[in-house]
């Protein structure tokens, strides 16, 4: 082995070494901090539309699911940053069709839950977290919690935030 390669594999193991032996940084206060101090009504019941005798054909635009847009107020009601909630409401879409039930068992780990697709891995017991890294934040108790719309989406940004961005969503 040439010592160019030598010292190529040895950068490597140590960058990669710096990444994997690392623990995450902890939330602050503010990232577990709700933003928005109003209350959510996105589960109340919907706005009653009149109906109309017109013959003239009426086309209403719809540009997401009434299932989407629940999607994006609670992510800004949990403190996503207006410019991530095109791209969190298109990632939800894409991952559950917006819906907080959905879970994928085949996925590494144990499986995805919720509207984020959040993978077991960050609520299981780890090296670093005994009982997991998002229960070590007191983001939510068991893998189950992640089915719930809100606990999801606080959940989904604290590993946005832990992974610098979008990485965990592989995009």
């Amino acid at each position: 082995m040439t010592l160019i390669s030598k010292i190529a594999i040895s950068l490597f193991i140590s960058v990669t070494s710096i990444f994997i032996l690392t623990p995450p940084p902890a939330p602050t206060a503010d990232d577990l901090a709700v933003r928005q101090p109003e209350v959510f009504e996105g589960y109340g019941r919907p706005v009653d539309i009149p109906t109309t005798t017109s013959t003239v054909p009426v086309t209403t635009l719809i540009t997401q699911p009434d299932a989407c847009q629940t999607v994006f107020d609670m992510a800004r009601h949990v403190g996503w940053a207006e410019q991530d909630l095109t791209q969190l409401v298109a990632i939800a879409y894409r991952e559950s069709r917006c819906n907080p039930a959905a879970f994928n068992p085949t996925d590494p780990n144990g499986g995805s839950a919720g509207v984020m697709q959040i993978n077991y891995f960050w609520c299981k017991p780890s090296s670093y977290y005994a009982n997991g890294y998002l229960q070590a934040y007191g983001l939510l108790r068991t893998c189950d919690d992640l089915f719930d719309l809100e606990t999801n989406l606080r959940s989904a940004l604290a590993i946005f935030r832990y992974s610098n961005g979008w990485r965990a969503w592989s995009l």
